[in-house]
């Protein structure tokens, strides 16, 4: 596979909104201890502990699954079109910053130059907004790189969707090369929000993850 040039620097670079979500390696809250405890008090500490899992899991991600890639990719060969769909925070892993259930470039989309790209982004996240866009592979910042294709990104990606909204654009794959799919909400996608769009010089579109 390509080196990129991204790869290296992302290793370690998390936040601590991770804290505390599935596969972040945090503890999502730990119940007070001490000597002599009543069992009232433990029976509060336990429901506290409780309540602050399912408050961090809900912060996480929409699901449980990763979509798979019949349900991410949908080709319409005689217009030379695909319909690719973005879940934004769909599962918890990466602490909710993926597409799909995918992110740090775990998903592939492969598409042949001159295709239109037709993409519904939604974002599943109860706690954050999200954007979807594909943009240079540059270096990764906290500020996100440039859009790559005119029309490829949601509206206002800086700021993102609201919790639940979806949003559409289409744009053409006019250049041969390797992209991202990111989103540009400031942080996210150096937090691990980013996977990988492939413009082939032929062949057929195609995901892997």
């Amino acid at each position: 596979m390509r080196t990129t040039s991204v790869e290296g620097n992302v290793r370690g670079a998390v936040t601590t909104s991770r804290a505390g979500c599935p596969g972040a390696g945090g503890e999502a809250g730990a119940a007070p201890r001490g000597r002599g405890a009543r069992r009232g008090w433990r029976a509060l500490a336990t429901a506290w502990t409780l309540a602050v899992v399912a408050v961090v899991s809900a912060s996480c991600g929409g699901g449980s699954h990763a979509l798979a890639s019949s349900a991410i990719l949908r080709p319409y060969g005689k217009d030379r079109t695909v319909a690719l769909r973005l879940d934004a925070s769909a599962t918890g892993a990466l602490a909710g910053f993926n597409f799909d259930g995918f992110g740090e470039g775990r998903m592939r989309v492969y598409v042949p130059v001159g295709w239109r790209v037709e993409v519904t982004c939604t974002n599943e996240s109860t706690t954050l907004t999200h954007s979807c866009a594909v943009v240079e592979d540059r270096r990764l910042s906290p500020f996100g790189a440039r859009v790559a294709f005119r029309g490829a990104s949601t509206p206002d990606p800086t700021a993102g969707l609201g919790f639940g909204k979806t949003a559409r654009f289409a744009f053409v794959a006019s250049r041969v090369g390797t992209y991202r799919i990111a989103c540009l909400v400031v942080g996210h996608e150096i937090d691990g929000m980013w996977d990988w769009l492939t413009v082939t010089a032929g062949g057929r579109p195609s995901v892997t993850t």
